[in-house]
């Protein structure tokens, strides 16, 4: 084997017009960076012309006409440096049509610097967490060229779903980015296959509609379930969309209410005026810790109360100091136990509730649990959740936060899909 037989094997150059002159290897400062520099040159004998076609039969119809010098191709780094090509490429002249032409390789796109091999490698980054900075950096190229590619691949991001709905449906809505409508992004995620199943760029109702009616009527009546938050307008759309789903409201949110309304009650309690003011401020997540799980045994040293006090002695305390407080308490502690055990009676007693000693927030709460009470108790007879869905959301949280946001919605929506595996550009 010669010298550039070698040399094509360490850099994966599979193109056999591509050879290298002796000493090719190079190393030299770029930017302060020592790079790797190879010089090679590539020739050989068209078959026909680009320009008018013509065949090229002999020395009468198309001439070799010396080389176009030092072109600069970017590729995969050799040993960690940082790896450049020098190729110097053929120049051809037709006799027929008096134009001149220049050798073409496979290592590179025509007009290009970024070999295609680093390109690939820049795919390949692009399908795991990591900001476009990092990945230039990692392929030695600028941030403007990932964002380029990211930019090729954000253009055939169609989800290819070949028309057909799951049976079961998670959906909700995401903060992405500015150029979507309203800010919010619509994810619909298919539980059966516990992956995104497409993501739309605006969740108003008249959005979501026209999405959704793309699907024939035959494949939406095939939905057998929803589950989502407790945005009432979803509720009117899906039922006019899926006649047949049963539409099930995540219990989380569901117990998100009673949590946040208890807590704004607690709020109201934290002023400076309040003698008990830090203890409330301290001790806020003992109230809202479910009262089972409250260690009543083990007591440490409270600075707060100047004594060893347990959980439940502290949350037994608080409670003591304002009646409404208490009432609210035991309102949002009989929820909690309502869901865990799926206690649908015990529910119904609560929203039926008519005690005037409760806060106004967690009266708001239960006209809430009242008013949606045939769709909150589908929550007690299925399994069913929004979890997955919401573990998604924070994946896609972490995406934007670690490239520091994005601009586009649809370079967002890219780089979710290649990270989720959804969309693959190199089977594609």
């Amino acid at each position: 084997m010669t010298h550039t037989d070698y040399t094509k094997k360490i850099l994966n150059i599979k193109d056999e017009n591509i050879y290298f002159y002796d000493n090719c290897l190079e190393i030299k400062k770029i930017n302060g960076v020592d790079t790797k520099i190879f010089h090679g040159y590539l020739t050989y004998t068209p078959d026909f012309c680009p320009h008018c076609g013509c065949m090229n039969d002999g020395f009468h119809d198309i001439i070799k006409w010396n080389f176009k010098r030092n072109c600069k191709i970017k590729i995969t780094k050799v040993a960690n440096y940082n790896t450049i090509l020098l190729l110097d490429k053929q120049r051809f002249f037709c006799k027929h049509c008096n134009k001149t032409f220049t050798a073409s390789t496979n290592v590179v796109d025509f007009h290009k610097q970024i070999s295609n091999d680093t390109k690939l490698s820049v795919i390949l980054d692009l399908m795991h967490k990591g900001s476009e900075k990092d990945i230039s950096i990692r392929n030695n190229i600028s941030t403007n060229s990932v964002n380029r590619i990211l930019d090729e691949i954000s253009n055939d991001t169609i989800v290819k779903n070949n028309g057909l709905l799951p049976e079961v449906l998670d959906i909700d809505e995401f903060s992405a980015t500015k150029d979507t409508i309203s800010k919010l992004a619509f994810i619909i995620v298919d539980q059966t296959n516990r992956n995104i199943f497409d993501i739309n760029h605006s969740r108003k109702s008249l959005d979501i509609n026209k999405y959704f009616r793309n699907y024939s009527k035959k494949e939406r009546d095939k939905v057998k379930f929803i589950t989502l938050d407790l945005y009432q307008p979803y509720y009117k759309l899906m039922h006019s969309l899926f006649r047949n789903a049963i539409l099930i409201p995540d219990r989380f949110h569901i117990v998100i209410q009673a949590r946040n309304a208890l807590d704004k009650t607690r709020s109201n309690l934290c002023k400076k005026s309040n003698p008990n003011y830090k203890k409330f401020k301290k001790y806020w997540k003992l109230l809202l810790k479910d009262k089972r799980d409250l260690d009543k045994k083990k007591k440490k040293y409270q600075i707060c109360f100047k004594k060893e006090m347990s959980q439940y002695d502290i949350v037994s305390y608080l409670l003591n100091t304002n009646e409404e407080l208490y009432e609210t308490y035991q309102i949002y502690q009989s929820l909690l136990y309502s869901i865990d055990t799926r206690n649908k009676e015990i529910f119904l007693s609560i929203i039926r509730c008519k005690n005037k000693k409760i806060s106004k927030y967690m009266r708001k709460a239960l006209k809430t649990f009242k008013n949606m009470r045939k769709y909150i108790l589908n929550a007690f007879d299925y399994e069913y959740s929004n979890g997955i869905v919401e573990g998604t959301n924070n994946l896609i949280k972490q995406i934007k936060h670690t490239a520091y946001g994005y601009r586009k919605f649809k370079h967002l929506k890219a780089r979710v899909m290649l990270i989720k595996g959804l969309y693959n550009p190199i089977k594609a």
